[in-house]
């Protein structure tokens, strides 16, 4: 799909022959003079939930830059995590450095970087597939900047970045919607579950886990059963590990401590665990009640966060009543289905934007 006015065949390259892929470290974090500096310092949870970024969470001073691995990148660069949740990315607004979970991409001239964002989408699948690691998957320096492509001149990739940003536009709007009603059920969860925690959360579920790995069914979409991940239903294949309803809990990587409901018969790649409610009634009571945790408090590693069940399953839950337990999840329901309608909507805008980058880039 091309618009009418190009005509040129496209250049086949290697990402390193129209970007700098430049990597990133982390400071010292015993030593305080090393942080809260002016530069910026990102880590894969903070991108890849909108087009651009500019503060990070955390800073670095001159001197943590210096006695780092890390390098500032100018820009326009593009950040894309390499680690856990491979293939995520984000433009940055400002000069920047980024943890040692990025491989940075930085355009060399004749490069639109707005461009270059779309291209690396189109590259996720291909980034996860050469990816490997026993813990959380990892795309090295040397694969990312082998990885071939494709590319027509500035005033085409110009033109394409434009007309993709009209529909990213319309997608973080849709994601602000839905994020104003997921604040909504937390606040009420965190209102109805703070009172009279009598249960220990372990005593409630049986903690199931998985060893499938994205980059197995990275290219599955037309099974019967869906598969979860990190972002949600990541593939559809024709066999499943579970058939009760669960609460998923991402374990590793940026997000760790995200929920998830999974019912049917289903799928979870290993980041998440599974966790089976005793009662089968209780699978959406519990959905909720353990939105209202804590998690942060449970997590450890200096890279990639991990939390582990056995940490926060002495969590304790507010448990009245099967009457009561049915009528809390009944209404909080309630406003879940208008976050399933808006997703819904998202889903729309996320598909046309998938066959476009599929359909315009080659």
């Amino acid at each position: 799909m091309r618009f009418k006015q190009f005509q040129d065949n496209w250049s086949s390259k290697r990402l390193s022959d129209i970007a700098e892929v430049v990597g990133g470290g982390t400071p010292d974090t015993t030593d305080s003079t090393l942080w809260n500096g002016g530069i910026q310092w990102f880590t894969p949870t903070e991108i890849g939930h909108s087009k651009y970024v500019s503060m990070s969470a955390r800073t670095i001073s001159q001197l943590g830059l210096q006695k780092s691995s890390a390098k500032i990148l100018p820009a326009g660069s593009i950040l894309l995590s390499s680690r856990a949740t491979v293939g995520e990315c984000s433009i940055t607004q400002k000069d920047c450095t980024t943890n040692q979970g990025f491989q940075n991409l930085t355009p060399k001239k004749g490069i639109n970087n707005e461009f270059l964002y779309y291209l690396a989408q189109t590259q996720k699948r291909h980034f996860i597939k050469y990816a490997s690691g026993s813990t959380f998957l990892e795309i090295s320096n040397s694969e990312i900047k082998k990885t071939k492509c494709a590319v027509p001149g500035i005033e085409e990739q110009t033109e394409i970045a434009t007309f993709l940003s009209t529909i990213d536009k319309k997608i973080e709007v849709q994601n602000k919607i839905i994020s104003k009603y997921e604040s909504l059920i937390k606040g009420l969860c965190d209102k109805i579950f703070r009172h009279d925690k009598s249960v220990c959360l372990f005593n409630l579920v049986k903690c199931k886990t998985s060893i499938l790995q994205e980059n197995e069914i990275a290219t599955y979409y037309n099974g019967e059963y869906n598969v979860f991940g990190a972002s949600g239903i990541i593939a559809n294949i024709n066999k499943y590990q579970f058939e009760k309803d669960g609460i998923l809990v991402l374990k590793d990587g940026s997000k760790a401590g995200k929920i998830q409901y999974a019912g049917g018969k289903y799928s979870v790649v290993g980041t998440s665990v599974v966790l089976i409610p005793n009662n089968a009634d209780d699978a959406r009571y519990l959905y909720f009640a353990m939105l209202s945790i804590d998690f942060d408090k449970y997590k450890v590693g200096s890279g990639i966060p991990h939390i582990y069940f056995k940490d926060y399953s002495c969590e304790r839950i507010y448990y009245p009543n099967l009457a009561l337990r049915i009528r809390i999840a009944k209404e909080l329901d309630a406003y879940e289905k208008k976050v399933e309608i808006e997703k819904e909507m998202l889903s729309v805008l996320q598909k046309q934007k998938a066959f476009l980058l599929h359909s315009m880039f080659i």
